[in-house]
């Protein structure tokens, strides 16, 4: 019955496993750490919530940065942040706990802000390898994938993901999470409709005749394994028998659910957590879209992050509701940034120059490092005081994924087989 809860609650939040979570049997050992990665797709714009500028003139004439006023830039803590836009622009549910008001204040002491971070490309792709792996290059895994083979490499589901960059190199199987009811239907072969109430699913067969079928196949199986002793058959063989009939970690994921199940960004992150309390997983790839807003970009940019604010709050509430969060650290990036200026249907387009942000395990938080200038351009940092230094150095991904792959506990093979040649600065901790 558990399963069918689960399977159903896969249907109504628009997600289905493409890997057989059935044959999953937990990890070997429990995990001590564990990594979310949310992908902000399409290019955010750091200046309209991390790296606030407001109405300033620019000295080109191109007009300000942003439309609100540089009166509404507040800060919580050490984190500035505009707590208001004009009034043209309503965000849906300006109330709710992911909206800027309260997302800052709520999570500022754990929050940590990089800010002029330059990816060196305006394309979607390009820019997605480099902020996610560390590497503009293609072939690089991302880092969820990295920090998953360094904790289970074996593991079918040690990597879950929902989207965004999530190359593997071979190094994981990936668990990808999308739309589909395939999943269901093999995992419930009687039922035309799996994800229905019991009662209402339409089987294919009576029970009892059902009954015999399966008798007869588990007959099958058993002459199979005992006529079998090629170590590797027999492998295979008890791995179908376990797809087949195992259900003990299936349980305790869905235990970990909520009783209320949710769509888009929040369905993914409780399917994450639970992922890693049942012990199921230890790195997730979490995916919100919408974010090129080449037109329109102050309603279209308010709006998605209002959204994507409250999934990261909604996330956070899922670690804290299982007792993960000092376990768990959660980055959130995008793909670049978006211009220091308007086009002319009040979008903006593509800009090298981003902002990362990262809280929970690992992470000190209640800090800003690094800037950009009111043409928001990066500016420079001392490597080793991290202060803002004219004669420092101008952070890229890779300083980032170094930090984050010390952080993971990368092994130095991994490190060899990836390598990135950027030193060591110590951004997170």
């Amino acid at each position: 019955m558990q399963r069918r809860k689960f399977l159903k609650y896969l249907s109504s939040s628009g997600l289905g496993l493409t890997v057989p979570l059935l044959s999953y049997q937990g990890l070997a050992a429990e995990p001590q750490r564990f990594w979310v990665s949310i992908n902000a797709g399409g290019g955010w714009d750091p200046t309209y919530f991390i790296d606030p500028k407001g109405d300033r003139p620019r000295a080109d004439g191109r007009g300000p940065v942003n439309s609100y006023s540089v009166n509404a830039i507040t800060t919580a803590g050490n984190i500035q942040f505009p707590n208001s836009y004009p009034t043209d622009i309503d965000p849906p549910d300006a109330n709710s706990p992911g909206h800027f008001a309260n997302f800052f204040p709520r999570h500022a002491e754990r929050l940590l802000v990089i800010n002029g971070i330059d990816t060196q490309t305006n394309n979607h792709d390009a820019g997605s390898r480099y902020v996610w792996s560390g590497k503009i290059e293609e072939g690089y895994p991302s880092f969820g994938a990295l920090a998953a083979a360094a904790t289970a490499p074996s593991e079918p589901l040690a990597f879950i993901s929902n989207g965004g960059y999530d190359n593997t190199a071979s190094l994981v199987a990936p668990a990808r999470i999308g739309e589909g009811e395939i999943f269901q239907q093999l995992a419930y072969p009687n039922a035309s409709r799996p994800w229905e109430e019991e009662g209402d699913q339409s089987p294919y067969f009576p029970e009892s005749i059902y009954t015999e079928i399966e008798r007869a196949r588990n007959a099958r199986i058993d002459r199979l394994l005992t006529s079998t002793s090629l170590p590797l058959r027999r492998q295979q063989l008890n791995e179908m028998v376990m797809a087949r009939t195992g259900d003990n970690n299936l349980n305790r994921l869905v235990s970990r659910l909520p009783d209320r199940v949710s769509r888009g960004l929040e369905g993914q992150a409780e399917v994450a957590v639970a992922a890693f309390a049942s012990g199921i997983a230890v790195s997730a790839n979490m995916h919100m879209g919408g974010f090129d807003t080449h037109g329109n970009h102050d309603q279209n940019h308010a709006n998605r992050l209002d959204q994507l604010l409250s999934g990261v709050d909604h996330l956070w509430n899922e670690i804290e509701r299982n007792n993960l969060q000092d376990k768990v650290t959660v980055i959130v990036a995008s793909d670049f940034g978006r211009t220091p200026f308007y086009n002319d249907g009040n979008g903006k387009d593509h800009w090298n120059v981003t902002s990362i942000m990262a809280m929970g395990a690992g992470v000190r938080g209640n800090r800003v490092i690094g800037g950009t200038d009111n043409h928001v351009e990066a500016l420079r940092i001392n490597p080793q005081t991290l202060a803002l230094d004219a004669n420092g150095i101008t952070l890229t991904p890779e300083h980032v994924h170094v930090a984050l792959r010390r952080m993971a506990g990368v092994t130095p093979e991994l490190n060899g087989r990836f390598g990135i040649a950027e030193s060591y600065i110590n951004l997170f901790g």
